[in-house]
């Protein structure tokens, strides 16, 4: 479809929500609001793009020259310094309402109730919905995106879940680990409403639970009525294969698969597509999420976490919203120009946020030298972090998986250099 024919959209980049994390600390949210400026990726002429962190220029053009298009067609509504509130306040000072319900379709990154409200005030549609949602969906958005309410859905699906359960009060969950772990030899800890690896913690029989210290992340951030934190038994696995979706009109339909990577018990990076095994168990566990979703009204992504054991397999969490995946796989796919490309994500950390390391301009033109920046096989810097966070995040795609690897190396090499 040209520009001309295209529907223009408002993203926006409200990825700090109470659907993912009830009372987000500091440092969880400014971690969340710094990457947003990666939604330039998506953008087309027409577009209203709303992020939570200044788009610096360096990566402006950078994106500009990489995807070959001119963002100066494209309305960018972005804070002076990175803005952890909800990203419809930042479009409210911005004096930006305009802008964005100027737009044929609104594209959240979670649906929350301030997305919901704020479509049904200014009558913006929201992408994928021919009404505004209602009660019922934002209501089984809100359930699905804890630990608990997914185990439930799971096992009501017929879904296989880790043994475990759900404690209130750090008391009570005192109690009921150390009843676990008499037959067990770990425990996973979570908040019941995070993401990201936030608030979790492994707790291995003999710990001591009259310390708190294994609960340092879980214990900064206090539980909203009803969060509190769900534990299950620590296991052994093989992968942790991921399905994403999309919910349309008549049911759910695939979109991508991927193995996640990880450090620490939370998500760093995936390689896509996953390998088979994983990617089947993954699309069955999705296809019947999905399709409860679309019984409660909901249309958009959704993925589906599993986790691979050698005789068979767990269902982990549901991300009932775009995920850093699917802002991924839609940059692949744009580069290639192909539905299924082979591409790999990670992120490293730089030495930049303490006065060393190789600054952005500096990576892009090593980047460029090492005949990595066209091509086949390509290396792209999603994100221009490193003076916030110190990490740097990039995507490698091409069509073969030891050639994405072996430039995987070689930016290695470019961010750490000997």
């Amino acid at each position: 479809m040209s520009a001309a024919g295209r529907s223009s959209r408002t993203l926006l980049g409200n990825l700090v929500n109470d659907v993912m994390i009830e009372n987000a600390p500091p440092s969880y949210a400014r971690a969340m609001a710094s990457v947003t400026p990666r939604k330039l990726w998506l953008a087309r002429p027409g577009d209203c793009v709303v992020v939570q962190a200044p788009c610096r220029p360096a990566f402006r053009d950078y994106v500009e020259r990489t995807l070959g298009i001119d963002l100066g067609l494209v309305e960018l509504v972005q804070p002076d310094e990175v803005f952890t509130g909800h990203a419809l306040d930042l479009v409210e000072r911005r004096g930006a309402v305009e802008k964005v319900v100027a737009r044929s379709e609104l594209l959240p990154f979670v649906l929350d109730r301030r997305v919901v409200d704020f479509a049904g005030r200014t009558g913006t549609p929201v992408a994928g919905y021919d009404r505004i949602p209602g009660e019922r969906t934002l209501r089984a958005v809100r359930d699905i995106n804890t630990k608990s309410g997914f185990r439930a859905i799971a096992r009501s699906l017929g879904l296989p879940v880790a043994p475990g359960g759900h404690a209130a009060t750090l008391p009570e969950l005192r109690a009921l680990l150390g009843g676990f772990l008499k037959e067990r030899p770990a425990a996973i800890v979570k908040i019941d409403r995070s993401s990201n690896g936030y608030g979790t913690a492994v707790v291995h029989a003999g710990d001591s639970l009259s310390r708190t210290g294994w609960l340092t992340g879980t214990a900064e951030h206090r539980p909203g009525r009803g969060c509190g934190w769900v534990y299950e038994e620590f296991l052994d696995f093989v992968s942790v294969p991921s399905a994403e979706m999309i919910v349309e009109e008549h049911g759910p339909v695939p979109f991508s698969s991927c193995d996640q990577r990880t450090a620490d018990n939370a998500w760093t990076g995936m390689t896509a597509p996953a390998a088979p095994r994983g990617a089947a168990v993954a699309h069955e566990a999705a296809l019947a999420v999905g399709s409860w979703l679309h019984g409660e009204g909901y249309r958009g992504v959704f993925d589906v976490d599993c986790c691979l054991l050698p005789g068979g397999y767990v269902v982990t969490e549901a991300n009932v919203r775009r995920t850093g995946g699917t802002c991924l796989e839609e940059l692949a796919r744009r580069l290639t120009g192909r539905d299924s490309p082979y591409w790999l994500a990670d992120v490293r950390r730089g030495g930049r946020g303490r006065g060393r390391g190789p600054g952005f301009g500096t990576v892009v033109r090593a980047i460029e030298s090492a005949g990595l920046a066209q091509g086949p096989t390509r290396v792209v810097l999603t994100a221009d972090t490193t003076e916030i966070d110190g990490r740097w995040r990039y995507l490698v795609v091409g069509g073969d998986g030891a050639e994405v690897l072996e430039a995987e190396r070689t930016l290695d090499s470019i961010l750490e250099p000997s």
